[in-house]
């Protein structure tokens, strides 16, 4: 899944400063968490599952219901289409409140695990393991009252085919599923018989792969799998008042500035055991100035009071949280990593060498603000709280951390003959923060005997730019950051390495290697549990033989909150709060 709070900072690829084994609830009054800094790699996470859960979700001692929560932050969503949704915000947003799915994540206490949704159990899986069926529980309803059925998912996952007309989304059921090769959606392929899933009777999901998959259960959390009807599918137009069947539906969308959402009549507590419905509306403000909302936040003042805000916290305010106001800060375990991305098509393996030497990580940190509360250095392509993952020493100068050596890497540029290479990227020019990290790192590249031409673009149209795959610029494309979709590499390396995925938005340094491929396809015909070896060896291959990016941050939530939003507690998993049991009074 794409890291929010990378693009929030979108100086082109500067760093960001952006499971499991649940425990039943304590039912204790909880007004703030765990405040200070926590690691994203302070311990393996866990992939816990509990099929057996049930709704509805346990109150929260002394929650109150009522209000409005403000959620105001820097970045800028671009659809809200289920079928595209693939940043951390909008799988919050939608995923939490607005959609439901065949499982979910609970947390409860600071862990987070999987648990049934809209399916009664977390999946059954045939004996040669090509087969996975889920019966959905009874009486579901949408907002507008009609009943959920099976073809409804079916439908939804025929639509995640669609990747030319709702591109950017996971495409891990083109690697799985039956004609995952071959179909092109509902659309393109209309008439088209698909193998991939089908509903025998409205209760009744089944999907059919062509190889075993057997963390299924996970994707099937997705917001790709959550049900919509064939019927009331307006296409380009979903995203812009999804059918609900959580707990909240839209209310007023205004792209690009906000999103009000209100109450689901027709939400049925009893069927979720992981939602709640505790206050009246949620009020989403995008692209704010991160820094001024953190301060109002801190003082709590009018309607600052009931907002949150999930940006890096600022330096510049270190002393506050860590003091006074340290019950306004929940912080803990994040499954993101983000790297600075270079085009393999078109900037040479050397010239990439070149780029990891010169990288100034410490004048882009201070640049942004950056402190111990919103990263750790990065080494690897992937969390080294995955479970199996081993670390490994840092190859290619990517040490994550530094002020870069460019007398090291006008050297090296000399002698591949690429002095004055242009790096080209874009970034947000309206985006303090972002302004601020680009010059940075626009210095030190020079400094180091590259060209630079920065292209300035509005916060607004930014995640669309960085989705390009048409090469107008040579770095920073794709996803800037990456969090793990579930514990284990097999939501990582396929989805962001591989030949499958080069042409799509989502791929790493738009990366096709064959051999690479295969080594991806043996470490997933491994047993789940014995994988973690294979991955490891896989990131140190791709950092030393290929360097399609510079990883730069390990993540770390922190979340800044006023004096009277409660229960605010961090998924480990999503590195987002669970939206829908904070309450505001």
């Amino acid at each position: 899944m794409r890291w929010t709070k990378v693009v929030a900072l979108a100086a082109a690829g500067t760093l960001s400063l952006a499971a499991c084994g649940g425990s039943p609830s304590s039912n204790k009054p909880n007004n703030a968490g765990k405040s200070g800094s926590s690691s994203s790699s302070e311990g393996p996470a866990s992939a816990g599952l509990d099929p057996s859960a049930k709704g509805p979700a346990p109150d929260i001692q002394g929650a109150k219901k009522g209000g409005t929560l403000t959620v105001a932050y820097s970045s800028v969503p671009e659809t809200f289409d289920p079928t595209e949704s693939y940043y951390q915000d909008t799988g919050a947003i939608l995923g939490q409140l607005v959609l439901r799915s065949l499982t979910t994540y609970k947390v409860e206490n600071g862990k987070s695990v999987l648990v049934p949704d809209l399916a009664t159990d977390l999946g059954k899986v045939s004996s040669d393991g090509l087969t996975w069926t889920f019966t959905l529980k009874d009486g579901l309803k949408y907002s507008d009252g009609s009943p959920i059925k099976a073809a409804d998912f079916v439908y939804a996952v025929k639509r995640s085919f669609a990747q030319d007309e709702l591109a950017g989304g996971p495409t891990y059921v083109n690697t799985y599923l039956k004609d995952g090769d071959t179909y092109k959606g509902p659309f393109k392929d209309k008439s088209k018989p698909f193998a991939g899933a089908s509903a025998p009777d409205d209760k009744t999901v089944v999907f059919h792969l062509k190889q075993k998959w057997p963390t299924l259960p996970y994707y099937a959390a997705f917001s790709q799998v959550s049900p919509i009807p064939e019927g009331k599918d307006t296409k380009e137009k979903y995203g812009t008042n999804p059918l609900a069947q959580g707990p909240y539906m839209f209310d007023k969308y205004t792209k690009g500035q906000e999103l009000k959402l209100k109450k689901n009549p027709n939400w049925d507590p009893k069927s979720d055991p992981a939602r709640r419905q505790y206050v009246d509306a949620y009020d989403f403000k995008f692209g704010v100035d991160a820094i001024p909302t953190q301060r109002a936040i801190l003082a709590s003042n009018g309607t600052s009071a009931t907002t949150l805000n999930w940006d890096s916290v600022d330096s510049s305010l270190l002393s506050q949280v860590q003091g006074q106001n340290s019950s306004q800060l929940v912080t803990g375990p994040d499954p993101c990593v983000s790297y600075s991305n270079l085009d393999t098509r078109k900037v040479p393996l050397e010239v990439r060498k070149a780029y990891a030497v010169a990288y100034p990580f410490d004048q882009i940190r201070k640049a942004a603000g950056e402190n111990s509360l919103t990263y750790a250095p990065a080494t690897s392509y992937m969390g080294p709280q995955v479970p199996g993952f081993t670390k490994y020493a840092p190859v290619n100068g990517l040490t994550g951390q530094g002020q870069g050596d460019p007398a090291k890497a006008k050297q090296m540029l000399q002698a591949a003959g690429k002095l004055g290479f242009e790096i080209s990227y874009y970034y947000a020019n309206n985006n303090p923060i972002a302004v601020q990290s680009n010059a940075a790192k626009k210095a030190g590249l020079q400094a180091a005997g590259f060209k630079v031409k920065d292209v300035g673009v509005p916060k607004t149209d930014l995640r669309k730019r960085i989705a390009e795959t048409d090469g107008k610029v040579n770095s920073g494309q794709g996803p800037r950051g990456w969090c793990y979709d579930w514990p284990q590499g097999d939501s990582v390396y396929p989805a962001l390495f591989t030949t499958a995925v080069q042409k799509s938005g989502q791929s790493v340094g738009f990366l096709a290697d064959k051999g690479l491929d295969a080594e991806i396809n043996a470490a997933l015909a491994l047993p789940a549990e014995q994988q973690g070896a294979k991955w490891s060896a896989i990131d140190k291959e791709i950092a030393e033989k290929f360097l399609p990016a510079v990883p730069t941050d390990y993540g770390k939530a922190n979340f800044l909150f006023g004096k009277q939003v409660h229960n605010v507690q961090n998924d480990p998993n999503r590195g987002m709060p669970d939206l829908a049991q904070i309450w505001v009074g």
